[in-house]
């Protein structure tokens, strides 16, 4: 067979081919049914009908949530008999997964899809965002002021006016130069300035500075306000001070507002204001939580 020849026999082919095709007559499809259907190229493909379908035949969504009370509704609305929980608390994550094995017995379990996940995606608030921003670092005087002037409500300790009339003061006075400061039997600071004069000597005076604050805070939001202690600092530079503060373990805090979460979760939320206790949700009842993540 010469070359043209074979062009001729692959056209004729092709011919029969879409000729056989067109006499093909419509055959019904049926939803959520899938069928093995030839590649054209030896092999075949699979084809699902699930989008044709009323519902899909498997769940499968990654929801995320971002408070506790939203986390048990949805939970409580999709769980089935093999619903778990995963709390890790050094990435602060919750995790549930709602299609997974279900128990038939003690010993044995119906495999799930473990398709629907739902993950809880905490937020931390925004005083606290605040404070973490800050944390052990040296502002200069009028940043400082600044930064009081704009956190002075998350004060329990000293009372927040005490803030207040150091922010205005370090206000006042940034054409000075600090020249010393002294720790005071109470643990405060007492900062020494001089006023910059070239007329006659200078105006002296002293700022003092509390040891340390008490702050209450909320590191999730959503969640319970907790007390922290930041300590303050200091420096001393060619007659300027630069100042801030150095939260106190803050990461144990984080810490206890998680577990206060999953607390949460598991057996719901009371608040108790003015002597009167509110529902504000149930928990997750018997739906396990365990420690650690889920494999991906």
């Amino acid at each position: 067979m010469n070359e043209l020849e074979a062009i001729a026999g692959g056209t004729e082919a092709a011919v029969v081919s879409d000729l056989a095709q067109q006499a093909l007559k419509p055959q019904p499809v049926h939803p959520a049914e899938l069928y093995v259907l030839p590649d054209g190229r030896g092999g075949v493909r699979v084809v699902s009908t699930d989008e044709y379908s009323t519902a899909p035949r498997h769940t499968a969504a990654a929801r995320v949530v971002t408070d506790a009370a939203s986390f048990v509704a949805y939970v409580n609305r999709h769980r089935r008999p093999g619903t778990e929980i995963y709390a890790h608390t050094n990435s602060s994550s919750v995790v549930a997964v709602i299609d997974s094995h279900e128990p038939v017995t003690e010993e044995a379990f119906l495999p799930g899809w473990q398709k629907h996940t739902l993950r809880l995606a905490l937020e931390k608030s925004k005083p606290w965002l605040a404070w973490e921003k800050a944390d052990g670092h040296l502002f200069a005087q009028d940043e400082f002021a600044d930064f009081l002037d704009d956190q002075w409500s998350d004060v329990i300790d000293p009372a927040p006016a005490v803030l207040v009339d150091i922010a205005t003061t370090f206000h006042a006075k940034t054409n000075v130069d600090f020249n010393g400061g002294v720790r005071l039997d109470s643990g405060d600071v007492k900062l020494t300035f001089e006023e910059k004069t070239t007329a006659k000597a200078g105006q002296k005076g002293d700022i003092e500075i509390p040891k340390k604050i008490q702050l209450a805070l909320r590191p999730y939001v959503g969640g319970p306000i907790y007390s922290i202690w930041a300590h303050f600092r200091y420096r001393l530079r060619g007659g300027q001070v630069l100042l801030g503060f150095k939260l106190e373990r803050p990461e144990t805090v984080l810490d206890a507002a998680f577990a206060d979460i999953v607390t949460e979760i598991r057996e719901g939320r009371t608040d108790k204001r003015d002597g009167v206790e509110t529902r504000v949700h149930d928990g997750i009842g018997d739906v396990p939580i365990f420690n650690g993540k889920p494999s991906s």
